[in-house]
């Protein structure tokens, strides 16, 4: 196979500067949703878009797209990832797959080659959890997956997502008329960082995602009865604080009881906040994250049994919630086999793998078919600040990226057809 190879220095320099449009008074890179740092970076990434040739736009939900039209148009390959973070993040998280997928534009121009397909690339809005209760928003809202209930959510203080959504340039009304035509889009790509460690511990350079994790969010709310810490007897104590504590507990333990399962208990609050009164509420908001639907499930159900145990043993009453329930979403075998036949091609070794971290792919999988292309993360860290992949490992994730498309599309990089090996599109 002939190759193209990305600009190590260009990619590096555009992630340099991406890494300065950040909020410097939160831990490590912090590039939130809704906040001036996050439209800062979509503009940066709108500005590279345009000057790599592409024809762009910003969708009703902020969405940023451009457009490099094929030789015959009308269908398309669609790349793409998310620049927010989550606050005290990491420099690699979305931004890779971003700078990716606009290099991989830039070199196929560079190089005198013209796709059949259009080629259209999206950065995302708010991948990320925002304050509303909601990820994913901006493919959410192009597959036609949110409606007013969405923008009647309120963040703590009370303001609802529709009331936010003006201080980032989108309009409600708009939002909710941001659906895109997948009818025409034949395949979707999304060039991401493993955010784990199996590559590390593996000594693979590519990841070729095959399932991306379901995701069970839930919120559980405990009322009990505020008294003396010094004279109530705990025989007789309602303490809320407790119950809560508990349930943690119980997350952990079912989320070790499968394979590849993932508990986590991320907000924790009790009122009083005072160590000599006895917790009057607490809430406890986390999550069960698998690639077995039937666990999932079997997780809801044993965490709302746990939380009523705990609540009823101290005479505390509990709701629970479970606000997010996305389904594990299986990749479409055309594509992981093209990326994984690319990838050996190209002489990369690599892996199947399973994504414990949601993804805007996960979304746009119900819509058209899907591949995801890893690359290791050092340690296996990411959503903090010491996230880190080297640049070595991610440019084999451009090319593979690169060649995917272009076996995708049915060209070679000599403009000859390519082989009979790849996806068969639409």
């Amino acid at each position: 196979m002939s190759t193209i190879n990305p600009v190590a220095q260009r990619f590096e320099s555009e992630l340099a500067e991406l890494a300065t449009l950040v909020d410097s008074d939160r831990p490590g890179w912090t590039r939130r949703a809704l906040s001036e740092f996050d439209i800062a970076g979509r503009d940066y990434a709108l500005t590279l878009m345009k000057h790599a040739g592409l024809a762009t736009r910003v969708d009703g939900a902020g969405n940023v797209i451009g457009v490099l039209p094929g030789r015959l148009g009308g269908r398309e390959i669609m790349l793409g990832s998310h620049t927010d973070t989550v606050d005290g993040g990491g420099r690699f998280d979305g931004i890779t797959g971003v700078l990716g997928a606009i290099e991989v534009v830039r070199l196929l121009r560079e190089n005198d080659v013209r796709l059949d397909h259009d080629l259209v690339v999206v950065v995302f809005f708010n991948e990320e959890p925002n304050d509303f209760g909601f990820f994913c928003v901006g493919s959410r809202a192009m597959t036609g997956l949110v409606d007013r209930t969405t923008l009647t959510a309120t963040d703590t203080d009370g303001r609802s997502l529709a009331e936010a959504l003006p201080d980032s340039g989108i309009d409600p009304e708009a939002f909710l008329d941001a659906r895109y035509d997948f009818s025409k889009v034949t395949a979707f790509l999304e060039l991401h960082i493993e955010q784990g460690p199996e590559l590390e511990r593996m000594g693979k350079q590519i990841g070729v995602v095959e399932t991306i994790t379901g995701i069970n969010h839930f919120k559980a709310l405990f009322t009990g009865r505020q008294d003396h810490a010094g004279t109530t007897p705990m025989d007789v104590r309602a303490d809320a604080g407790c119950a809560a504590a508990g349930t943690v507990l119980a997350v952990e333990s079912i989320a070790e009881s499968g394979t590849n399962t993932r508990g986590t208990s991320g907000q924790i609050q009790f009122t009083p906040e005072a160590v000599n009164v006895v917790s009057a509420n607490a809430s406890v908001e986390g999550e069960f994250r698998g690639p077995d639907g039937s666990w999932l499930q079997e997780a809801q159900r044993r965490l709302t049994d746990a939380a009523s145990q705990n609540a009823d043993k101290r005479g505390v009453h509990v709701e629970m919630e479970w606000t997010t329930d996305d389904a594990p979403v299986p990749l479409h075998e055309p594509i992981t086999s093209t990326i994984a036949e690319v990838a050996t091609d190209l002489g990369h070794t690599r892996a199947t793998m399973f994504s414990g971290a949601g993804h805007d792919a996960g979304i746009i999988a119900a819509k058209t078919q899907v591949g995801m292309i890893f690359v290791p993360s050092r340690d296996g860290r990411s959503h903090c600040p010491e996230e880190f992949t080297e640049l070595a490992d991610i440019l084999p994730g451009i090319e593979v990226l690169l060649q995917t498309v272009l076996r995708l599309d049915g060209v070679s990089t000599s403009g000859r057809a390519a082989g009979s090996g790849g996806a068969q599109l639409a």
